[in-house]
């Protein structure tokens, strides 16, 4: 029985102290708890999901978004670059973390993207070894799918790229919406092949989603029912809820400071571990764990200085980094020529959708309402000229960022725009991506129509060029962070959001798709009079995130800007680690998640070759 009290953590030898219960965290605990000798001890600040429907149920996929028992509901400061908005920042909350709030696509980069990590001055990281760890995250388990329809849909997958015997389960949905065939003939029509098989480090191309759902249950397969809940019979997996790390504890020991205690919050009360004998992780997502490592004196001094928290090791990058695909949605009123998520509004259609769920995990709420992705490459979206323009934007100077007046942060963003240029001048790289939700995806900025059908296009950055940063809002450890993604600091970001927007616009208006548009709901035909810079100001208007934050605790050279090192350690101590995705230097051309499960994998054995060599 792995749950514990916090009265009840004194009594065990604890070998590790994971903090924070999300994607990453759960895959690390369950692997390093293997060994029956290894004590692991996680602690998370939310609960435990069992039989949730809003998670469980593909159908309801977004459904959980500002519960505020399932997600953190982050929001960041005012983006002055987009109409000084202020945009939710959705994050997962609970054991699993955002692989239970997640769109359930599950998407990889690119090989050279994966590669650049390696470049980036990180052994050992690059394609070959992540797509290991991928696999063996994972078991794909294939759905029926008659050879007419594997051609419309883009289906052949090399089973030597997917996993056969991992936690994670994952399949392609059961059903396939008509409009998803004329959508990817249309993108052909266009220059953008169908790509049958995304997985293996070709990415670019009409795609159809994989996604995390157990086909034989019809339920969503994340971190907390793949990795934890099998193993609840160990007794050396711990497991504390509704617990709230404030800090790590410090003492200086051989010129680096090593944990030799983390404090939480519980019930009201502050407790303590300590006496733990190997390591401390922290786990926590690109956005608390830049928080945590503040709040316990690692980081920025200047930042540190604000709060009254004396500075433990010096590093600038902590929090610096932020970088999430942005984008913006597009939605076209289309014929009715097939039941959509906008037909669910009708409360008996509802009813029987779900009861076919429940008696034959068939029907609309067993499958997904987003499993078209087109991504997209510079030279889709836009000329040579523009090309060029862009890559001349991809300098230290062209981004308004702390990089510009620190030393170690300009070095490394210039080594990352520098690799970024060689994917922009790329045909095979995807700069772009349009995310096909079938119906009105659920926009605060659109207004659905009942009775009315139609298609949505969220048109989203791959690689955006702006840098953004989550520091601190306040000493207080249960206060937000202030995150700042910076949105446009780098003004291509908004030209490239732009161009993506022209294209999904001139899809809806290409064979075969244009014969099922009925016309324009958002953006309208006002804004679509003005031109391009009618669309510029519908984008700072309207701008948002895709939910893959990541870099904030980047896996760099200390000396650009780092707060890992290829081993995943904080720099200047002696046993603290980060296992999430903030370590990723760079944005991705994918959904984060896949890589987030192999990220644990690969940190598990990182951990037991260093403790426990063979």
């Amino acid at each position: 029985m792995p749950f514990v009290t916090a009265a009840k953590i004194q009594s065990h030898r604890i070998d590790y102290v994971i903090i924070g219960g999300g994607t990453a965290g759960l895959v690390l605990a369950a692997r390093l708890t293997e060994d029956p000798n290894v004590t692991v001890l996680v602690i998370e600040a939310g609960t435990h999901h069992v039989e949730e429907p809003v998670i469980d149920v593909p159908g309801y996929m977004g459904r959980g978004i500002a519960n505020p028992k399932l997600d953190w509901t982050f929001l960041t400061v005012p983006q002055k670059r987009a109409n000084n908005n202020v945009v939710l920042q959705p994050r997962g909350k609970g054991l699993g973390g955002s692989s239970h709030a997640n769109f359930l696509g599950m998407f990889r980069p690119s090989k050279e993207e994966l590669d650049a990590l390696e470049v980036l001055g990180n052994k050992g990281w690059n394609w070959d070894s992540l797509l290991h760890y991928t696999k063996k995250s994972e078991t794909y388990v294939p759905v029926p799918i008659s050879d007419e329809d594997a051609e419309k849909y883009a289906i052949k997958l090399d089973p030597t790229l997917h996993g056969t015997d991992g936690p994670l389960k994952k399949s392609f949905t059961k059903e396939w919406p008509k409009i998803h065939e004329s959508t990817f003939l249309a993108a052909e029509s266009l220059g953008v092949p169908k790509n049958p098989e995304p997985s293996g480090g070709r990415n670019l191309g009409a795609v159809s989603a994989l996604i995390s759902v157990d086909p034989v249950t019809a339920k969503r397969s994340y971190a907390s029912p793949a990795y934890l809940e099998p193993n609840l019979h160990r007794s050396n997996l711990l497991v504390l809820i509704e617990a709230h790390v404030t800090k790590i504890i410090f003492e200086e020991a051989a010129g680096l400071q090593k944990a030799v205690g983390v404090e939480f919050l519980k019930d009201g009360t502050v407790h303590r571990v300590v006496g733990v004998q190997r390591e401390y992780i922290i786990a926590a997502g690109t956005f608390q764990t830049p928080q945590i490592l503040e709040l316990s004196g690692v980081g920025n001094p200047d930042i540190l200085h604000k709060f009254g928290i004396k500075p433990l090791v010096d590093l600038p990058g902590v929090g610096e980094n932020l970088q999430d695909h942005v984008g913006v949605s597009t939605i076209v009123e289309v014929k009715p020529i097939e039941v959509t998520v906008d037909d669910l509004v009708d409360p008996e259609l509802a009813k029987k959708h779900e009861e076919l769920y429940k008696e034959k995990q068939e029907g609309f709420y067993a499958m997904i309402p987003a499993s078209g992705n087109i991504f997209l490459s510079a030279e889709h979206i836009g000329s040579d000229s523009d090309v060029k323009n862009w890559q001349e934007h991809m300098h230290t100077q062209s981004t308004e960022t702390l990089a510009k007046v620190n030393p170690a942060l300009r070095s490394g963003l210039e080594k990352q725009y520098a690799i970024q240029r060689e994917l922009f001048a790329s045909k095979e790289q995807a700069q772009a991506e349009v995310l096909q939700y079938v119906g009105h995806q659920p926009v605060p900025y659109a207004k659905f129509t009942p009775g009315k059908h139609y298609n949505s296009f969220f048109c989203a950055l791959m690689h955006p060029l702006s840098r953004g940063s989550v520091h601190l809002a306040s000493s207080d450890p249960l206060a937000s962070p202030a995150i700042d993604p910076n949105y446009f600091a780098n003004e291509a970001d908004l030209d490239l959001v732009v161009h993506t927007i022209e294209f999904a616009l001139k899809l809806n208006k290409t064979p075969p798709l244009d014969a099922l548009v009925i016309g324009p709901h958002i953006p309208s035909k006002e804004v679509l009079e003005k031109g391009k810079a009618g669309l510029e100001e519908y984008v700072k208007a309207n701008c948002g995130p895709v939910f893959h934050p990541v870099g904030t605790a980047s896996m760099l050279p200390r000396e650009d800007g780092g707060v890992v090192d290829a081993t995943l350690k904080v720099y200047g101590t002696s046993n603290v680690r980060v296992v999430d995705a903030s370590i990723l230097p760079m944005e991705l051309s994918c959904h984060i998640q896949s890589l987030t499960y192999a990220i644990g994998e690969k940190a598990a054995d990182i951990l037991k070759s260093e403790h426990f060599p063979a």
